[in-house]
């Protein structure tokens, strides 16, 4: 038998990936065996809060609002968030079933190795992981790009000599990234709780903002502008219009699969991981579509909205609010909720690159794989994790355009890392080698191809569509940069493979319950 081990310092962890000559069967783990961790820090309140500081529901709808208004106006926002609502709860049950089997930090790639051909497996986990990596980076970048907008428009707010410049954002998004890069070493091991903290403040900000846009938005929008109004100013048919105008309802569960890529290091992984998967969707729509609501009826002036060259959330909280002082008080709220989110970005951005590099699928793996002795966290992944979003802050610098690209490829990419996977689960006609009865998370057999399918089929559409431009005929600064992102990503992708991947990548090989599943030992053909 031929092993990789790690042990704390040199290596890191008490991890070991095991090769075997004899091919077991996948069980119903109830927890992973490989933790390279001291400890299981992660309770259910943990993990359930680090899932929805991420996805932050109806943050993410403020943020990404006018996007929405051009491309259906009202009706796309409200009726897309129950759309995307309905398939997302759908492709938060299809992960969590498997999951529930596999709880391990790979997430997708770790499934799509267990469930795809064997003659393929290798190629195709190598694709799903370097797909869920990237799509984490672009994450990474639209949160820290929030407070590197929100306090220069803070400040231009309340000065009438302040003049932004793109190199003042730049500078605060790099001081933002270094932050909570210091904190994600030192600190975040021994204070879990933080992510607690966060949601707390999370939904405190959300019942404040709820309540005051309510009461403080005198007169209200008409009825009809709420619920029936339609605009379509992307050039495009209605449907196509309305398609495209889903990307702020996905926005708002964008990171969905977070708590996946902690697994190893929560409690009762198998059971914990499932629920708090499910809940971000469950809480992110119990805030996001009320907010949404208060939104559109204290919006008296929607073109105002769209004809802004300011920070749109911003000027969407303090026109509803009808207060300049009420907007920047909840707005610097917002700022010290995007460290917490920052921070619970980071954490599981270093997981995922830990967990590529420990299968061998990264350049410097034997590096990016290392846990610290005394701070017990992939020191080197969490570095290369803040370089990388360094340098996509300097991509604004040079042009806020690609820039932007880069961001609104967020939602494509990490559906795509779950389209892989679900799909493969349907090939594998939902076979109870891959997904054992005795699982701690299980659909009725009938209404788990339901879900897969309805999973499989929109994710397939919306990637397509939401890689068009929004508005034709389009022109350099319009144009949707999300193709172009994601072929540089794969010429990364193929690079790494050559120098590197296609000679160490076997596949991730997982130990649970005493068993091996992966690559080479495969149920199945």
């Amino acid at each position: 038998m031929d092993s990789r081990s790690s042990g704390y310092g040199e290596k890191g962890g008490t991890t070991q990936t095991t090769r075997n000559t004899e091919p077991a069967v996948a069980g119903g783990a109830s927890e992973s065996l490989n933790v390279p961790l001291e400890k299981k820090q992660f309770g259910i309140i943990t993990i359930v809060s680090l899932a929805f500081v991420i996805c932050n529901s109806w943050a993410g709808i403020s943020g990404s609002l006018q996007l929405a208004l051009l491309a259906g106006g009202p009706v796309t926002l409200l009726y897309g968030i129950l759309i995307s609502t309905l398939v997302y709860i759908c492709i938060a049950l299809s992960l969590a079933e498997l999951t529930s089997v596999y709880p391990t930090a790979g997430g997708q790639y770790h499934f799509a190795s267990i469930l795809a051909p064997k003659s393929i497996n290798r190629g195709v986990s190598y694709v799903c992981g370097l797909v869920s990596l990237l799509s984490w980076i672009a994450i990474g970048s639209s949160v820290t790009m929030i407070p590197a907008q929100q306090i220069p428009a803070l400040i231009t707010a309340h000065s009438d000599t302040y003049s932004q410049d793109s190199w003042h954002v730049f500078l605060i998004y790099e001081g933002v990234a270094l932050v909570v890069l210091l904190f994600n070493l030192f600190a975040l091991k021994r204070n879990p709780w933080v992510h607690e903290i966060g949601f707390g403040l999370t939904i405190a900000l959300f019942v404040i903002s709820f309540i005051a846009i309510l009461a403080r938005s005198n007169p209200k929008a008409p009825n009809s502008q709420v619920w029936t109004a339609w605009s379509n100013y992307t050039g495009w048919s209605d449907g196509v219009c309305f398609i495209l105008g889903l990307s702020t309802s996905c926005f708002m569960f964008i990171g969905l699969d977070a708590a996946m890529h902690l697994a190893e290091e929560c409690t009762d992984a198998a059971r914990t991981v499932p629920k708090a998967v499910i809940s971000a969707i469950i809480i992110g729509f119990c805030t996001a579509f009320p907010y949404t609501i208060a939104v559109l009826y204290g919006i008296t002036d929607l073109d105002s909205i769209l004809s802004s060259a300011g920070y749109i959330p911003f000027e969407t909280t303090r026109q509803s609010l009808r207060s300049l002082s009420f907007a920047t008080v909840l707005s610097c709220g917002g700022v010290v909720m995007a460290f917490f989110a920052l921070n619970a970005v980071q954490e599981t951005a270093s997981r995922l690159t830990w967990s590529f590099a420990r299968d061998n699928g990264l350049v410097f793996s034997s590096h990016l794989e290392r846990i610290h002795p005394r701070w017990r966290v992939p020191v080197w992944s969490l570095f290369a994790t803040w370089g990388i979003l360094a340098i996509c802050g300097c991509i604004f610098l040079g042009s806020s355009t690609a820039f932007n690209a880069l961001v609104n490829s967020a939602v494509v990419l990490q559906q795509l890392s779950f389209l892989i996977p679900i799909a493969l689960l349907l090939y594998r006609k939902r076979d109870p080698k891959f997904l054992p009865s005795t699982r701690a998370f299980v659909l009725p057999r009938g209404i788990g191809f339901l879900v897969n399918i309805l999973a499989v089929v929109f994710t397939s559409v919306t990637t397509v569509f939401f890689s068009f431009p929004l508005t034709v005929p389009t022109t350099a600064s319009t144009m949707n940069y999300t193709s172009a992102i994601i072929g540089v990503a794969l010429a990364l992708g193929v690079l790494n493979w050559i120098v590197h991947a296609r000679k160490h990548y076997q596949g991730p090989h997982l130990e649970l319950d005493g068993r091996v599943v992966g690559a080479e030992f495969q149920v199945g053909p």
